[in-house]
């Protein structure tokens, strides 16, 4: 019995501590791997949700090809003459995320790092339908075209509210179609050129230009000089602006002027001429392309029903403009005929880490974000710094922008409601840019979700603009829509390549005569040469609509480039001596959707890429 009793005696107090240690262990042990695991568990739902939104935005453009632009290209910022110029930077490499180096002072880090550092949209492309009428004000209601841009909010200068046109020269800018070139000799050779016609001497720097009889004109032209440093020859790009005044009473016939170069705070009528700087050695051979700028007028201004090339800026928010009713069914005289008036749209994307969303409002009210954990107005950052909005609209007095975490834009109207905190702003905002107050029950920042409670919000097509913790952005890099060729190799401009066309008379053969050569920007996108000739132990060949991908890393001369051997293993250098040229059509294929982001300050990327260009 003894025995018995002792065989079904419970556990003692020692086995019991060495048990309860064991488990406290195991739970200590879960607890401290549990946030981490919570913490994956979060940022893979924001993944996939990030992964959803890159995706929709893929779709999107490619819904919107025939206004895809021209380009997208890398910029820098330069101080000049006191204030800052946004200039675009062809050395900036697409996987270059390090702020940029020289950054002016007065410019936030947050605009030159990372994929903010890939943001000038060039040459969009507007066509011009029917009007409609849009409410320009709460008391007018105004006609016009309106056209929204691919990608917003668009950086615009401290004092745009002016509307000065002399302010957005690097901002934004809107011109016609490309006009007809003629080469000319501006000492012997003179044409009464066209309104759809130019010309230029390429030695002078000089350019044959059309005045209008009662009213000024306003034309951009971009091109390239070769500048002799004494050292080396280096090639600059420059977009720059030519005003001519009217004639009357004199009729208006061609007139030569130099070629300016542009300088900020200075307006375009005072620009030096470029032929006037030291070390001019000329200006690029078909690096130059020239068109008609519209004219920017103040919102409440009359349109000129005779005049088509006006807009007005209604909502850099949301990128909206409107033109001139007038351009509706408005064809151009061209050389060949006529051809329907389009505009083309310059411009700089505000913040790629501004997450936008398009929803229309449910009949509960309820929004739910794409993402979660948003920031907030006030919110600790990770460099212990408070987060201080968006910096989008105006105050009352045109210059500062809003302290708000959260932009809601009516798509119907273009008026705009700024939160902080989850509570609408009343206060403190430019009325000339029609704020509208709609009733918010909540905003649930961990979670992403908006709680409407108005009656009048309902059914309503909004758009969100917001920021979220870990960095998230969504940008578009965009191969040029055309390449030229470059005379020169330093520093020729982001939509150039070169070929040692010297060397290939020559029949050298070392590696680089098989290479063309792109800045770094272009750096792993895909190009198609429509024509070209290469060299082979058996004789020179021809080949047509090659597609190669460029570089990810530049070669001993500091640029990236294609190879010929990519698709031709016994190439041995290009053949310009067939026709002249070695290259005949250099285009762009390449559209990217980049997502990155910061899980542990250090940017991680994820690209999705495609073939895709806007038709000509």
């Amino acid at each position: 019995m003894a025995g018995r009793h002792r065989r079904e005696a419970g556990a003692s107090l020692a086995e019991v501590l060495v048990a309860v240690g064991i488990l406290s262990i195991a739970i200590l042990a879960f607890i401290r791997l549990y946030p981490s695991g919570f913490l994956a568990l979060k940022r893979s739902g924001q993944s996939d949700s990030a992964t959803r939104l890159a995706q929709r935005e893929m779709e999107r453009l490619k819904s919107r090809q025939d206004n895809l632009p021209y380009l997208i290209a890398p910029i820098r910022y330069r101080e000049q003459n006191g204030n800052i110029l946004i200039e675009i930077d062809p050395t900036v490499s697409p996987e270059d995320l390090a702020t940029q180096p020289g950054l002016p002072n007065s410019v936030p880090a947050e605009y030159a790092t990372g994929v903010n550092r890939i943001r000038r949209v060039v040459g969009e492309r507007a066509h011009l339908g029917l009007p409609a009428l849009f409410p320009g004000s709460q008391t007018q209601v105004t006609e016009g075209i309106v056209y929204v841009t691919t990608f917003a909010p668009i950086t615009l200068p401290p004092e745009w509210a002016t509307r000065d046109p002399r302010l957005f020269v690097n901002y934004l800018q809107v011109y016609g179609n490309p006009m007809r070139r003629f080469e000319l000799d501006s000492d012997f050779q003179y044409r009464n050129v066209e309104l759809y016609e130019y010309g230029i001497d390429y030695e002078q720097g000089r350019v044959l230009l059309r005045p209008l009889f009662s009213r000024s004109i306003s034309y951009k032209i971009d091109y390239s000089y070769v500048v002799n440093t004494g050292t080396r020859a280096e090639v600059r790009h420059v977009s720059t602006t030519i005003v001519l005044p009217p004639t009357a009473p004199n009729r208006p016939f061609a007139q030569w002027v130099p070629l300016t170069v542009p300088e900020e705070g200075v307006p375009p009528e005072q620009y030096p001429p470029v032929n006037e700087l030291p070390g001019f050695s000329g200006v690029v051979p078909d690096s130059d392309s020239c068109a008609r700028l519209f004219e920017l007028l103040p919102n409440e201004a009359q349109w000129d029903p005779n005049y088509p090339y006006q807009y007005k800026l209604l909502n850099p928010l949301l990128g909206s403009l409107m033109f001139n009713p007038a351009a509706s069914g408005y064809t151009e005289r061209f050389w060949r005929g006529t051809r329907a008036l389009v505009a083309n749209i310059d411009y700089n994307v505000h913040d790629w880490s501004i997450l936008r969303e398009e929803h229309t409002v449910p009949a509960d009210g309820r929004i739910r974000l794409a993402f979660t954990d948003l920031k907030q107005v006030g919110d600790l950052l990770e460099n212990q710094t408070q987060y201080p909005g968006l910096n989008l609209g105006l105050d009352t007095e045109g210059r500062s922008s809003i302290q708000a975490d959260l932009v809601i834009i009516d798509l119907l109207t273009g008026s705009t409601a700024y939160v902080r905190q989850g509570q609408v702003l009343r206060d403190g905002i430019d009325p000339r840019f029609q704020p509208f107050y709609p009733t918010i029950e909540g905003v649930d920042y961990v979670a992403g979700l908006i709680q409407f409670n108005d009656p009048r919000m309902v059914g309503r097509k909004i758009r969100v603009l917001y920021k979220v913790f870990d960095n998230w952005a969504l940008s578009v890099q965009k191969a040029a829509h055309r390449y030229f060729i470059s005379p020169v190799l330093a520093g020729m401009p982001v939509d150039a390549c070169w070929y040692d066309r010297e060397g290939s008379y020559e029949g050298s053969t070392d590696p680089q005569q098989r290479r063309l050569y792109f800045n770094r920007s272009e750096a792993g996108k895909t190009i198609l040469l429509r024509e070209y000739w290469y060299a082979t132990p058996d004789g020179i060949k021809q080949g047509t609509n090659g597609v190669f991908r460029i570089s990810e890393m530049p070669d001993e001369t500091g640029f990236v480039y294609v190879d010929l051997s990519e698709l031709h293993p016994t190439a041995t250098r290009w053949a310009p001596e067939v026709t002249g040229v070695a290259i005949r059509g250099v285009q762009g294929l390449s559209l990217r959707v980049r997502l990155t982001f910061e899980p542990t300050g250090r940017p991680v990327k994820l690209d999705f890429d495609t073939m895709l260009t806007r038709t000509d």
